[in-house]
């Protein structure tokens, strides 16, 4: 158990998950998670599921950790697979035990990564925009009738299955039967120093948003594309190579590591951009947690799906092709008259 977990828990009682969820949420700020660890986790309610889809047989399971509070969500995670021992497991396991249950479950070989990216960023978006006001409100109601149907609903329109089963359970991150001391009684040398990602610069925590060093993997066969053809949603391969503890804590929890060794994780792009003689190329592995990496120019990664984008752009243009052709063929037979 890392240094400041355990200093944490013994400042104010709290047990180790709910320790790493305080400094996460602080940015591994040990001072100010010892003050405000009562504020911080009294909002905090994680909501963990399973789910069966008979349609195509799939199973998956799925954590949403949300604040109630500020009405965002901290962290979710999730995976569909074809192994149905998953829809075995309780859902009522400690919440911590059950998100590292399922990031394990991720490095298996029935992992379905491209179902597990597309269910992942629509839970992020629609409980962030089409849900976000009756998502918050059943929740803080504590109506969770209500919040198993708007997860259902979401997770049938990405599966594609209407008749999809779901099962959860919810637990409530309140500490407020603790005690807290008023002042840090733990002395921290030089002060605390403001997070830096690989560029050197601030990292951003205005919505909880931690940034992690990381590392593409360069790829020179022929079914690679070059970091300027990169688009936003693509699917390429990364390595956390971040060293702070934080940055250990969610690796492992992301699949990132065997061991010693460090894994491949496969990720979305979020934005790629040109910086100097440089690229910097900004992943998303979940709501709150990105990765940023340096690349040099004219370097070369494998892309593991098509990009929507040009997709539906491309879509687009034939159907404005079309309209035109229409529109054109109307008007020669009313001049033709």
């Amino acid at each position: 158990m890392r240094e400041n977990v355990k200093i944490l828990m013994e400042e104010t009682g709290c047990d180790e998950g709910q320790a790493e969820l305080a400094l996460h949420s602080t940015g591994d700020n040990l001072e100010k998670a010892i003050k405000s660890i009562n504020e911080l986790l009294k909002y905090i309610v994680v909501i963990k599921g399973k789910f069966v889809c008979e349609k195509i047989n799939v199973y998956g399971q799925f954590v949403v950790i949300s604040h109630l509070n500020q009405k965002r969500l901290v962290r979710l995670c999730a995976i569909v697979t074809y192994d149905p021992s998953i829809y075995e497991e309780d859902v009522d396991s400690k919440w911590r035990d059950f998100e590292k249950k399922l990031y394990a479950h991720r490095l298996s070989e029935g992992c379905l990564h491209e179902l597990v990216q597309k269910l992942e960023q629509n839970l992020n978006w629609q409980i962030a925009s089409d849900y976000r006001r009756s998502f918050f409100q059943n929740l803080k109601d504590r109506n969770y009738e209500e919040i198993i149907n708007i997860l259902r609903s979401i997770i049938s329109k990405s599966l594609e299955d209407p008749q999809l089963k779901v099962e959860m359970d919810v637990e409530e991150l309140n500490l407020s039967q603790f005690k807290f001391p008023q002042e840090s009684t733990i002395p921290i040398e030089g002060g605390v120093k403001p997070s830096l990602n690989q560029a050197g610069e601030p990292v951003n925590r205005k919505e909880g948003t931690i940034v992690l060093r990381t590392e593409l993997v360069i790829d020179d066969s022929s079914a690679s594309v070059e970091i300027e053809r990169l688009r936003k949603n693509d699917l390429i391969l990364v390595k956390i190579l971040d060293s702070r503890d934080i940055a250990q804590y969610l690796s492992r929890l992301l699949g990132g590591c065997k061991g010693e060794e460090v894994i491949p994780l496969s990720t979305i792009v979020e934005e790629a951009r040109e910086k100097g003689n440089q690229w910097v190329v900004r992943t998303r592995f979940s709501p709150g947690i990105v990765g940023e990496a340096l690349v040099e120019k004219r370097a070369k990664v494998r892309r593991l799906k098509p990009q929507k984008f040009a997709i539906e752009k491309k879509k687009l243009h034939l159907v404005i092709l079309g309209l035109v052709l229409i529109l054109g063929a109307i008007l020669y037979l009313l001049i033709r008259r």
